[in-house]
């Protein structure tokens, strides 16, 4: 159909409207209406992603007085996806369920030609909601999955927290806070591997369609040893920036976001002498979305599927995704 059809048949349907309401002009009164249809529907989304990666390991070491550093560069590719579906049970509660997993091939290539190996991470869970499109967000999450492999085999582990959300205008604030632990013990010198987290991502909406986000968490964790030995505290820092564009005319977006994080372990002293180390991972990242049931991005920040979920643990640099102190693992990698 051409466009002079569609204005064509628009100005029909207004004259024929407009001649049924001369022949009877009796009044119609209409019910007050509820929130938007749009925003009680039951929307998601699933996106694809990948991109480059570098990630350092670094330690200081003195022993006798004698100080010296090491530190090995793992250059690679990652890969991920996440899909998030949201679903209102009532006018002021919504359910959105996720599942999200993201990859990286490593190429080692200071340790010999054949030296690859790969780390991986993944997550179900869900977030339980109780929200105002215009104005709020509250809920509850929770979820669970592994992290790890390459360096040292994957862990399952499981996070739960709090969430809110609050609007104005074309802004979004998203705060987020709480403790993620691995299952089990996890082999013959270390019992478990714990954080508390917080996050913050504030979001501006240039349009609709056009959103720029910025995101920072922090965490402070243990790694609590078997056999009394006390614990290693860690402290992980990340970031990140990204620009989002949906197409006007599909259901599609597309986005492109830098990373940087930083796990930093606190000084492990013993008679001898003392070890610092630390760990440094650096993304860009493209990702493509494909959107159902939605009709903006700024529509699915405040009635869809808004929430995410950043885990400590699955972090790129945490010592469950790569060791990095002398607890009964290397930081050399397990050749594939």
């Amino acid at each position: 159909m051409t466009l002079r059809q569609s204005f064509a048949g628009a100005f029909a349907f207004l004259a024929l409207a407009a001649a049924a309401q001369a022949a009877d002009m009796r009044p119609v009164l209409k019910a007050p209406s509820s929130a938007p249809a749009a925003e009680q529907q039951a929307t998601g989304y699933v996106e694809v992603y990948g991109g480059w990666a570098s990630t350092k390991l670094s330690e200081n070491e003195c022993f006798y007085g004698v100080c010296y550093s090491d530190s090995v560069r793992f250059n690679g590719w990652a890969l991920g996806g996440a899909g998030r579906g949201n679903y209102w049970v009532s006018r002021d509660m919504s359910l959105q369920v996720d599942a999200q997993a993201e990859g990286t091939s490593y190429d080692a290539n200071d340790r010999g030609p054949d030296s690859r190996f790969s780390t991986h991470s993944f997550l179900i869970g869900g977030h339980w909601s109780w929200r105002n499109p215009q104005q709020y967000l509250f809920g509850l999450f929770a979820a669970a999955g592994d992290a790890g492999g390459g360096i040292a085999p994957a862990q399952r582990h499981a996070l739960i927290g709090g969430e809110a959300q609050w609007y104005w205008n074309q802004f979004t604030l998203y705060v987020q806070g709480g403790y993620d632990t691995t299952l089990g013990t996890i082999d013959f010198d270390i019992d478990s591997i714990n954080a508390w987290f917080i996050r913050g991502t504030g979001r501006y909406f240039v349009n609709p369609n056009f959103l720029l986000e910025g995101t920072f968490m922090y965490a402070s964790g243990s790694i609590d040893f078997n056999f009394g030995d006390p614990s290693r505290d860690f402290q992980t820092w990340m970031w990140q920036a990204k620009a989002e564009w949906r197409l006007p005319t599909a259901p599609f977006s597309l986005f492109a976001k830098y990373q940087y994080s930083e796990t930093k372990y606190d000084t492990l002293s013993f008679h001898e002498g003392s070890i610092d180390s630390k760990t440094r991972d650096y993304r860009v990242l493209l990702g493509l979305k494909l959107h159902m049931g939605d009709k903006t991005l700024q529509q699915t920040d405040r009635a869809g599927a808004t929430l995410d979920i950043l885990s400590p643990l699955a972090n790129p640099t945490s010592p469950v995704m790569l060791p990095n102190f002398d607890g009964g693992r290397s930081v050399e990698p397990a050749v594939q």
